[in-house]
C-alpha cells in the first residue's frame, strides 16, 4: 500500500527516493502551473518557475523531512519564486534602459547587460561557502530567520554574511569597471 500524503512523500524524497519526487512532481506540477499563471501571466514564465520549485525540492531534498506543511510551503516557495521574477524583471527592464541610455563606450547596451549578469554569477561563485549559500537563499526570498534556520547560524551571522556577500560583489563589478548606478540596480 501507498501513503501518498504530502508529509510521507517529503520524508521519502528526503531519504533519495524518485519515485516520491516524480509522484509529487506529477500531482504538483500542474497546479504550481496554474497559481503561477495567475500571478505571472504568461504560461511559459509559469512552467519555467514551476520546474524552478522542483529543482529546488530536489537540490534541498535532505531538509524535507523537517517541513511540517508541505503543501502550504510548495505553494510558498512558488508564490516566491514568482514575486522574485517580477521583482528581477522590473531591475532588468530598469538597467536596461539605464546601460542603453547612459553607457556611452558600448553602442550596444544588451551586451553590457549580459556582462553585469555573468560577472555577478562569478562573484557569487567566488564567495565563501556560507556567504554564497546565504546570498542564494536570499535570492529566493527567505527571511534572515529562514536562512538562520537552514544554515544552522544565527540571523545576525546571516546579516553578516549577506552585508559581506554583497560587499564582495560590488567590488567585483567595480573591479571591472561596471558603473556604481548599474550595481545598484542589480543589488538592490
Amino acid at each position: 500500500m501507498k501513503d501518498t500524503t504530502e508529509n510521507a512523500l517529503f520524508n521519502r524524497i528526503a531519504s533519495n527516493d524518485t519515485l516520491a519526487f516524480r509522484q509529487l512532481y506529477d500531482k504538483y506540477f500542474p497546479i504550481l502551473c496554474t497559481n503561477a499563471t495567475k500571478i505571472l501571466k504568461s504560461a511559459l514564465w509559469s512552467e519555467e518557475i514551476s520546474q524552478e520549485v522542483f529543482l529546488y525540492i530536489w537540490e534541498n531534498r535532505k531538509q524535507l523531512a523537517t517541513i511540517e506543511n508541505p503543501k502550504a510551503w510548495l505553494f510558498r516557495i512558488a508564490s516566491n519564486k514568482c514575486l522574485d521574477r517580477i521583482r528581477r524583471q522590473g531591475v532588468e527592464i530598469r538597467a536596461q534602459y539605464i546601460i542603453q541610455n547612459v553607457s556611452h563606450e558600448e553602442p550596444n547596451g544588451r551586451h553590457d547587460y549580459n556582462l553585469v549578469r555573468q560577472l555577478i554569477a562569478e562573484a557569487v561563485l567566488q564567495l565563501p561557502e556560507q556567504q554564497r549559500q546565504a546570498y542564494r537563499l536570499h535570492q529566493e526570498e527567505l527571511s534572515y530567520k529562514e536562512i538562520a534556520e537552514r544554515l544552522g547560524i544565527s540571523p545576525n551571522t546571516v546579516r553578516n554574511h549577506l552585508v559581506r556577500a554583497f560587499a564582495g560583489i560590488r567590488q567585483h563589478l567595480l573591479n571591472h569597471g561596471i558603473p556604481l548606478f548599474v550595481i545598484f540596480f542589480y543589488l538592490q
